[in-house]
């Protein structure tokens, strides 16, 4: 019996290991959350008991978590935060008035806050938590009733809001709301220039999957990923003067090409390289493409013996 192993990569990505964030993120999200909580906490506990803040602020912890640390994703929208934030409250407010059994409540509270909030598409994680804290969050809370929705969700949701305007934004690399970010162009992604972000959220849309990202983000990913390929291509291309190459394609669209002369440049795509087509398409050509151009489209380097085969 033959067994197989998986490597730690495996094992990372069935667990659904995070990538690395940088120092820098680690910092600023534990710093803004600590601000966000400390003003939530207090507010609530002016204007509420302090068995209410108790019950509401685990929810407002959590959408904290996601304005400070992932202040991009779809779930952290400002849509997302308050319609699910406060459709869900009026959820839970409705199933502990009409609810008696507090055993069904909770849990038809936090089912009714996932269905309202995805019929809504705003699906907000801490909102099934504000709909549950409506339901088991003592009298305080309950004497509330419709009330809860207003103080403490919605003034909240106003303070945390305030502060991750504020504070994501003093940082060029973080904006809130995720529309205001702007990404860096790539530079030379020949494959991906041409998907535009329609084609992204139709796809998203087609794929009927709840996508943690934006178009934007998407497609930055895309480009990115795509010049990291080509960059494998060049750093895995060694360039000798005077060689011949091919592009092993099949039938007419195979043609061997000899590198003639160059004009070197530390940028990759602006280092230019003259070649003539010796055999195949485009034979007794000549013409000129850029370092990476060529890169691209040599696919093997043609050997001495081989060379002497094509030569009349």
């Amino acid at each position: 019996m033959k067994f197989k192993f998986i490597n730690l990569q495996t094992v990372h990505r069935i667990l659904g290991v995070q990538s690395h964030v940088v120092t820098s993120e680690k910092v600023i999200s534990t710093v803004g959350g600590m601000m966000a909580i400390f003003c939530s906490f207090y507010i609530t506990t002016l204007l509420t008991d302090t068995q209410g803040s108790l019950a509401i602020l685990p929810s407002m912890g959590a959408s904290t978590v996601l304005l400070f640390a992932v202040p991009h994703g779809q779930l952290s929208t400002p849509w997302a935060f308050f319609v699910g934030n406060l459709l869900s409250a009026a959820v839970g407010v409705t199933c502990a008035l009409f609810i008696d059994n507090i055993l069904l409540a909770a849990p038809v509270a936090v089912a009714s806050s996932i269905l309202i909030m995805h019929l809504s598409r705003s699906l907000h994680p801490p909102g099934g938590a504000t709909a549950l804290a409506a339901v088991i969050g003592g009298p305080g809370i309950a004497e509330l009733e419709y009330g809860y929705v207003i103080c403490p969700t919605l003034i909240n949701c106003v303070v945390l809001f305030s502060i991750a305007i504020c504070f994501n934004n003093f940082f060029q690399w973080r904006r809130y709301p995720q529309y205001f970010m702007r990404y860096r162009g790539i530079g030379y992604h020949p494959d991906t220039r041409q998907i535009k972000m329609r084609h992204i959220h139709e796809a998203i849309a087609r794929s009927e999957l709840v996508v943690d990202a934006s178009d934007k983000q998407i497609k930055h990913i895309i480009d990115l990923a795509d010049a990291l390929l080509h960059e494998e291509l060049i750093a895995g291309f060694e360039l000798e003067m005077g060689a011949f190459y091919t592009n092993n394609k099949p039938g007419k669209l195979w043609s061997v090409r000899q590198v003639i002369d160059e004009r070197q440049h530390e940028n990759k795509q602006q280092h230019l390289l003259i070649y003539r087509v010796v055999e195949g398409n485009g034979k007794g050509q000549s013409d000129c493409c850029t370092y990476q151009e060529f890169a691209e489209w040599a696919a093997m380097k043609m050997a001495p013996a081989r060379i002497k085969k094509l030569t009349p």
